[in-house]
């Protein structure tokens, strides 16, 4: 019997069952013996994040568990989706988990009917294709490549040996819906459809079996029997794995070798499907199909093989792509954000995805094949993919074809996932007795022996316990989702009832029924949130969490019910967010938050996103009766908790949400009962910002607010009442601050701002009142000399005349342009705005601050003569926007972000180039990234659309900090906005990205794609890139020259870089050739144009010491440095570490002290390294506590030598040296590697105190799981 627990969970379900018949609203109200008022009436299957269909196989929308995934590389595991590099969307699809991306969505496929007489599709008819489909025709030829070689055999088979080829009728009620299966030998090849204009998707789940497919050696093919040298040459670089080689042995292939062969374009074939990671583009390999037709080479099965593999591998892509985009779109409307330019982005590639046609040309090479002999050819993933393709389009003719042939094979048995696969295609056509039929014929076919994997003469414990039974299992959630889409809920708690009986008694086990698993019970809520029950789904979803174990695995059977999964958790916060159950989503959330760390889930940001603006949108709502009479709002607790929750993911207030926190605020400040609430200097930020958001309001505030008896009056009421609360306002941010201050004298008369300065604390005061009214002007003498407003003349001949410098001249150079500037002004002439901007601009990035200040006050004056208010308006947000780019690219980034608020602050959008200054100047600070990140969100919720400038500068960013995924997503993005066009830059920071990760695949095809571009121009970066991949992240010597031999092809003179990479490439990989690389550095030496650096002589010292061991030799080579630097020494304690020689350190490091070289924290970590490894842990801590901590927040200076074009400004090294998170780790496992756990616990404690990134605590973090933690990590 089943245990206690389960036993009182599914009391009575056979009853409730029985209910279900006549009332299907009450269904698990009944299950769980729980009452409701009325049932709710089933809904469409549709909505942003409907992804449990699929879930358990080809479905309309693409689940975490769909057939092959892996449910904790989704959900739990890295997960990296690196290798999305071509135009397609690197967003497309992916699976993996992030805050946008990781959309659990379905695309509600429109089904086409089934019926019992089935006659012929004319779907895949040239003549019924769309002009778009047609004007595809030429693009890769790959329909005329199969009329070609079809058309050499003159006719299709005749039509007795068609019939043949279908199976023979059968008294199953299965096969004789598919006695129409047999291809009509009328068919010409005319029929076919043209082929897809190849693209990229995002990353799609391996097939079942496990992807990519190979098929038998294509070495048979040639009728010679010849295995080429050119042949053996691409089978290794396809059994290496390595799609960079494969691509280059391509190449090869299609360009200089001569006389090629069947085989060995098939074997091209097969090795770029083989290594074609998800995401990459089927263009190589259809190019490389049409040119083996264009040197009249006939395909063979082998040939077809690989194109339907990667066809519906790519269709697999497409689908699951559509579904994110789709649910990414629904999702923005659900949380009321309508970001245009995103949607936009969304749609249009959406509409591109949608007229791909890799099923459909699929089918095509499936019919050709079989008329080429290939009915008794095909591995069993063809049929597989094929009728996963049918699932998604809900196809049942096609997929009734498909099965037809394979139900013919004798020669292997059909796995669970060719059932999985066909039940799919009815379950998503509606076609609920259709499923039942090949469910009937599934439980039929397995008892029988004939699923392959489905093995149930072993002991019935055996098999009850194997992972066989997740085959099964997957069938069966899908048949439950088949009931639900068919409206037959009934039929779906009946098969859980059996699921849940079959193996209820030890006694009497039934391995031909699998016990339910987590993802079962996702399937049932899910199908009743999809009818519109979502009560009943919330019922089934509570009593679940009263269990009491987490489910391990999504399809790993259990008899005692599990609590949610993620999936689960997904579906039902979703769906209690639709239908505004408010209560109820924020008692999940809460839930969710303090049990997911137990059971194994992660609490997304878009949950957290999900829920605020929900609530948002409940509480701006319950302030409006229907009537439209202002009603009371909701207490001020309610809102804070909103508040907190914005703050925690580091999103804006929205405006609603502004209004109410201002509102509740001074309400409970007026009834004097704010003291019980603890509020954070973070909330009282939010707080100010939200009062300078609305502030433009304030004069008209009756008439906008729609909540009864508004409180909040205005700023000054607001900081009298922060003054009286105690708030420390110095505290808060400078800038935050400043526009506070900036208001009240924009807003208040100076009677109001006296008498307010006599009310507040003198935190206050000193804070907020300005020492003159004219505190802002430059102390220039310049403006004294200013004539009145009345008399300035905006002069155009002089605003050309100082705008010759701009953007270049041969001998006008911008302070020439300022020397014109004041000579008019002495003359009583100004110029244009714009002509001041590009002034202020320009010495912003030479540095000069002074003149940025002085021409901003020029600006005022100019601004202040203007008649027209819109013109105005106009250059006043010009000369603001050019202030942040000015500022930002000075160094003063606390004005720039000043400049930015003023903008936003009366309602502009600073421009793209100035949130890529920001973005681009955003350094030195503990996360850099994701201060970009978000001011790149902050540009796209006001609606500022990217130009070239800023997707350069955010990938770029995203490429140093490794986030390759993030990079290649916003790479898609860039070439999907129309008027964009990625630039040299931009593929060189994707390139970066791919190669920091050591993608070398994906950087192969961004630099070919890169070089073929009309508007590309050589580089040295990404050349350098690609050589530094080859040396240090995929060792390979060879491909390094070959970069190197490239940059010299293109004229691209070598950096000092370039000479770094050649001596590792010589001096690293295995065989050194230490002759070589003593050459390069001879070359370098002798190189006049190229500085000799201390990274040169550490790769030296390096190679002698650390590579062959040489002690001897790597001091003698640091000795005969005249003047080493910082990277020289540490690479000289990084050889004592290695060869464990650590009593000669001391001597070093005495030399360093009194030669002024920087102590750098990488120097001092070795050094902790090395004495732990010796044993000597107090000198170990005695070297880390005499660093310090820079200022929270602020990244360590003094640690990093300025290298070769740096736009560092050199400065007298820094007395102290700062720690970096790497110091804190390498003491971290110096503690755990000598046994002392409490010290290092206690160095996670300082650590944590530091408000380092999540990620850098994480990792440190996670050492101690290590049960074989050694004092060092790996060394190289």
């Amino acid at each position: 019997m089943l245990p206690k627990v389960a036993n009182h969970f599914f009391l009575h379900t056979s009853r409730a069952v029985a209910a279900v018949q006549n009332q299907t609203g009450h269904t698990l109200r009944n299950v769980l013996q729980l009452q409701s008022s009325a049932p709710s009436a089933p809904t469409a299957w549709t909505g942003a994040g409907s992804s449990s269909w699929g879930s358990n196989g080809a479905g309309p929308g693409g689940a975490k568990f769909n057939a092959g995934s892996r449910f904790y590389n989704g959900y739990t595991g890295a997960g990296r989706a690196v290798t999305q590099a071509n135009a397609s969307t690197s967003h497309d699809g992916n699976a993996e988990q992030s805050d946008e991306r990781d959309e659990i969505v379905s695309k509600r496929v429109e089904p086409r009917s089934s019926k019992r007489t089935i006659t012929r599709r004319h779907s895949l008819s040239l003549g019924t294709l769309s002009e778009h489909e047609h004007g595809q025709e030429d693009s890769l030829g790959v329909l005329h490549t199969v009329q070609l070689h079809v058309r050499s055999k003159h006719t299709f088979a005749a039509s007795g040996e068609a019939l043949d080829e279908s199976p023979s009728d059968s008294s199953r009620a299965l096969t004789r819906r598919n006695s129409t299966a047999s291809l009509s030998a009328s068919d010409s090849i005319d029929d076919l459809p043209p082929p897809p204009v190849p693209s990229v998707s995002g990353k799609s789940i391996p097939t079942d079996p496990a992807a990519p497919q190979s098929v038998a050696d294509p070495a048979a093919d040639d009728e010679s029997g010849k295995v080429s040298a050119m042949y053996q040459s691409l089978r290794w670089a396809a059994r290496s794995g390595d799609g960079a080689s494969v691509i280059h042995e391509v190449h090869i292939l299609r360009t200089t070798h001569k006389n090629p062969m069947v085989s060995e374009f098939n074997m091209a074939l097969s090795g770029l499907h083989e290594t074609r990671r998800p995401g990459e583009p089927l263009t190589l390999l259809l190019e490389t199909y049409n040119d083996m037709i264009r040197r009249s080479l006939k395909p063979n099965v082998r040939t077809y093989i690989s194109l339907i593999l990667a066809l519906t591998e790519r269709d697999y892509e497409v689908h699951k792509s559509i579904g994110v985009l789709d649910g990414r779109v629904k999702r923005r409307k659900l949380i009321g954000r309508q970001e245009v330019a995103l949607n936009e982005a969304d749609e249009k590639r959406i509409e591109q995805l949608k007229a791909e046609n890799n099923f459909a040309t699929a089918m095509s090479m499936f019919d050709a094949a079989l008329n080429v002999g290939a009915r008794n050819k095909f591995p069993l993933a063809i049929y597989t993919n094929l009728l996963r393709s049918c699932a998604f389009q809900a196809d049942v003719d096609a997929a009734i074809r498909v099965f037809a042939q394979l139900e013919s094979r004798t020669d292997f048995l059909p796995g669970p996932q060719v059932f999985l696969n066909l039940l799919s295609v009815y379950a998503n056509a509606n076609d609920l007795q259709g499923a039942k039929e090949v469910f009937q014929e599934f439980k039929e076919a397995s008892k029988a022996g004939r699923v392959k994997g489905l093995d149930f003469s072993a002991a019935p414990e055996a098999a009850v316990a194997s992972s066989i039974t997740r085959g099964q299992l997957l069938v069966w959630n899908k048949m439950i989702e088949a009931y639900f889409r068919g409206g037959q809920p009934a039929g779906a708690l009946r098969l859980l009832e059996t699921m849940m009986d079959s193996n209820a008694n030890p006694a009497e086990l039934s391995p031909e029924v699998p016990s339910p698993s987590s993802s079962t019970f996702s399937s049932i809520i899910a199908g009743f949130c999809y009818s519109g029950d979502v009560t009943s789904a919330l019922s089934w979803f509570d009593r679940l969490l009263q269990q009491g174990e987490a489910a391990r695995h999504p399809h790993e059977s259990s008899l005692v019910p599990p609590r949610p999964d993620q999936l689960a958790w997904v579906v039902m916060l979703d769906f209690l967010a639709q239908e505004g159950m408010i209560a109820d989503l924020n008692r999940l959330y809460d839930i969710l938050v303090e049990c997911a760390p137990r059971d194994g889930l992660e609490v997304r940001r878009l949950d957290h996103t999900l829920v605020l603006e929900a609530n948002v949108n409940y509480l701006q709502s319950g302030a409006i009766s229907t009537s439209g009479a202002k009603k009371n709002a909701p207490a001020f607790k309610d809102v804070l908790r909103l508040v907190q929750l914005a703050n925690k993911v580091n999103v804006s207030l929205s405006k609603e949400l502004a209004v109410l926190y201002l509102h509740t605020y001074m309400s409970t400040c007026n009834r004097g009962n704010m003291s019980q609430y603890a509020i954070s200097l973070r909330e009282h930020e939010a707080l100010l910002s939200s009062a300078l958001a609305v502030l433009s309001a304030e004069t008209d505030m009756e008439q906008i607010i729609t909540i009864k008896n508004y409180a909040y009056k205005g700023l000054i009421p607001l900081l009298t009442a922060l003054s009286k609360q105690n708030l420390q306002l110095s505290k808060l941010k400078a800038s935050l601050i400043s526009n506070l201050s900036h208001a009240l004298y924009a807003g208040y008369s100076k009677e109001q701002r006296d008498e307010f300065f006599g009310k507040v604390t003198s935190d206050f005061r000193i804070a907020l009142e300005r020492p003159s009214e004219s505190r802002n002007l430059s102390p220039n003498p310049v403006v004294q000399m200013y004539p009145p407003i009345k008399d300035i003349v905006v002069d155009g001949t002089l605003s050309r005349y100082v705008d010759e410098w701009f953007p270049s001249h041969p001998t006008v150079t911008i302070h020439e342009a300022y020397r014109r500037l004041q000579d008019g002004i002495a003359n009583s002439k100004y110029v244009h705005p714009s002509t001041l901007g590009r002034l202020i601009n320009g010495f912003g990035r030479v540095g000069d601050l002074d003149k940025v200040h002085s021409l901003y006050d020029i600006a005022q004056i100019v601004l202040s003569s203007i008649d027209n208010k819109q013109w105005q308006s106009q250059a006043w947000f010009q000369i603001e926007d050019q202030m942040i780019i000015a500022c930002a690219h000075a160094g003063d980034m606390e004005a720039a972000f000043q400049h930015r608020d003023r903008i936003t602050s009366n309602g502009g959008i600073p421009s793209p180039d100035a949130y890529g200054s920001l973005i681009e100047c955003v350094k030195d600070t503990t996360d850099d990234t994701s201060n970009a990140m978000a001011l790149f969100s902050d540009a796209q919720m006001l609606g500022c659309t990217p130009n070239v400038y800023l997707y350069n500068t955010i990938i770029s960013k995203l490429a140093k900090a490794r986030k390759a995924d993030f990079a290649l997503e916003l790479f898609q993005q860039m070439k999907a906005t129309p008027g964009v066009r990625p630039s040299s830059i931009t593929y060189g920071a994707v390139i970066a990205a791919c190669a920091r990760v050591g993608d070398a695949q994906s950087a192969e095809q961004l630099f070919l794609e890169m070089s073929s571009q009309p508007n590309f121009k050589p580089r040295i970066p990404p050349y350098n890139m690609m050589m530094q991949l080859y040396a240090h992240t995929k060792p390979d010597r060879e491909r390094v020259l070959h970069y190197y031999d490239q940059l010299l092809l293109a004229g691209v003179k070598p950096s000092a870089h370039t000479y770094k990479l050649l001596i590792d490439a010589y001096g690293t990989i295995e065989p050194v050739d230490v002759r070589a690389m003593e050459g390069v550095f001879e070359l370098l030496r002798n190189n006049r144009s190229v500085v000799l650096q201390g990274s040169h002589w550490a790769a030296l010292i390096n190679a002698y010491g650390c590579v062959k061991k040489d002690l001897r030799k790597a001091i003698s080579t640091f000795d005969s440095i005249p003047t080493p630097d910082a990277v020289a020494y540490e690479s000289l304690i990084n050889v004592l570490v290695i060869n464990k020689q650590m009593a000669l350190a001391p001597s070093y490091m005495e030399k360093l002290k009194s030669s002024g070289v920087h102590m750098t924290a990488y120097i001092a970590n070795l050094l902790i390294k090395g004495y732990a490894a010796a044993g000597d842990v107090e000198e170990a801590r005695r070297i880390f506590e005499n660093l310090v901590d820079p200022p929270s927040g602020v990244a360590a200076s003094g640690n990093h030598v300025p290298h070769e074009g740096s736009n560092q400004r050199t400065s007298p090294s820094p007395s102290l040296s700062y720690r970096e998170p790497s110091t804190w780790e390498a003491m971290f496992r110096a503690e755990l590697g000598n046994g002392y756990r409490d010290r290092a616990v206690a160095l996670l404690a300082r650590l944590q105190e530091r408000q380092f990134p999540a990620a850098v605590y994480n990792r440190i973090r996670g050492i101690m799981s290590d049960h074989s933690v050694s004092p060092w990590a790996a060394s190289p």
